[in-house]
């Protein structure tokens, strides 16, 4: 442990982004997918807009588990943001790997993101419908038509939900 002060002495804390910033790639992405018709560039900015809302959650699910540190250097949880991140999201601490934090969805919105997501990323991309002329908000997420459901109008509830869970942890 004597190196870690010199560790610490080289870590560029400018460099490492916070929930806000996140918060604000959210909004990033979801600003150009409200405005894109096209359905391929749509669909690569929800998936964008997907993994910036993962990992806006897995991020500060970590900042919460590691927040303060005691005088031996040994981490400390914040309560309040666990409290609140654990209504939307499951967390989970690795007993095995130091420093790792899993989530996975838990709040209805927070279950559909993690799910569309994940079958995005690791099995095929998503499905986007055309279901009239007023794209981009005619764009539905499926590939059964009449079962789809509303790609921005889901964007903008996770969207929604982001901006209420900074709120309750920015107290």
């Amino acid at each position: 442990m004597a190196q870690l002060p010199e560790w610490f002495s080289r870590l560029d804390f400018s460099a490492m982004e916070d929930a806000p910033n996140k918060l604000a790639e959210c909004e990033f992405f979801f600003s150009l997918a409200s405005q894109e018709t096209d359905r391929a560039k749509f669909r690569w900015l929800v998936s964008a807009f997907f993994n910036a809302a993962y990992s806006y959650f897995e991020m500060s699910a970590l900042r919460a588990h590691f927040a303060f540190t005691t005088e031996t250097g040994d981490p400390l949880e914040d309560r309040v943001a666990l409290n609140v991140l654990k209504e939307y999201v499951g967390v989970e601490r690795s007993s095995k790997k130091s420093g790792y934090v899993k989530t996975l969805g838990r709040h209805p919105i927070t279950k559909k993101l993690y799910d569309l997501r994940r079958r995005n990323t690791h099995h095929f991309p998503l499905s986007i419908m055309v279901t009239g002329t007023d794209l981009p908000e005619d764009f539905h997420f499926g590939h059964m038509q009449g079962e789809g459901a509303s790609g921005l109008s889901f964007c903008r509830d996770v969207l929604s939900l982001i901006h209420q869970v900074q709120s309750k942890i920015s107290l």
